[in-house]
């Protein structure tokens, strides 16, 4: 659900709009949940609707479409709809809500999933894409007015099975930081017809903790020295 707050003359008016994606036209129809959510998964009516259902994660077919993490304005003007599945990149008109179009990415990297917060600025856009396949991140860019990615650079995961969960990632001038954490993704609890505690995750606490450090020109993982901490907080 899309909620536009604006002011004139002194007053608040506001105004509000489904995005309509596929999984959300496909549950108004059917009047059941029919994709792969963040915290539930559709409950199959018998085994050989289970095992397709297995067979569509496998491609991404499954995996929702419903943007509902953020909302962002690129370089360009286009206002984007976010969620963690890439097919979950949704293009809406930000004067009246309505849904406009699928954000198709014109290139090869593929991915079924990325970061939910991406990097956006005047000139471009960086996002992690987490290979669940051959365990690391995928560090792209994609310049103001393109739909196609390009690579940077691949971090390859240090501990852990998998990659940790990338729901979002801090950038200076000249680095990216990509943070690698425990919380993991868990294929085992992918393929589960129901959730699970921590949903597709699964917590490793012995598989470490780690920051790396990717410079933006090269792609190449830099050492890091630390000389002065400040501002050290607990949340």
């Amino acid at each position: 659900m899309l909620v536009r707050v604006s002011f004139r003359d002194g007053h608040a008016v506001g105004a509000h709009q489904q995005i309509e994606s596929e999984a959300y036209k496909a549950a108004c129809e059917h009047g059941k949940l029919c994709y792969r959510e963040f915290s539930e998964v559709p409950k199959p009516d018998s085994f050989m609707s289970f095992f397709g259902q297995l067979v569509s994660l496998l491609s991404g077919s499954s995996l929702t479409d419903n943007s509902n993490t953020g909302v962002l304005r690129l370089g360009d003007g286009r206002v984007l709809c976010l969620t963690e599945s890439v097919k979950g990149s949704i293009v809406v008109d930000p004067d009246t809500l309505d849904t406009v179009s699928k954000f198709e990415y014109q290139d090869k990297l593929g991915g079924l999933i990325h970061s939910a917060h991406p990097i956006v600025t005047d000139t471009d856009f960086w996002t992690l894409i987490p290979d669940l396949i051959r365990p690391g991140y995928v560090v792209a860019r994609m310049d103001v007015g393109s739909n196609e990615r390009q690579f940077v650079g691949k971090v390859d995961c240090r501990g852990g099975p998998a990659p940790g969960w990338v729901h979002s990632f801090p950038v200076t001038e000249n680095y990216v930081v990509v943070p690698e954490m425990p919380l993991r993704y868990c294929m085992a609890n992918l393929l589960r017809a129901e959730p699970t505690p921590l949903y597709k995750f699964q917590w490793y606490p012995d598989s470490g903790s780690y920051m790396h450090a990717m410079c933006k020109a090269s792609g190449n993982i830099v050492s890091c020295f630390f000389f002065h901490f400040c501002e050290v907080l607990v949340d």
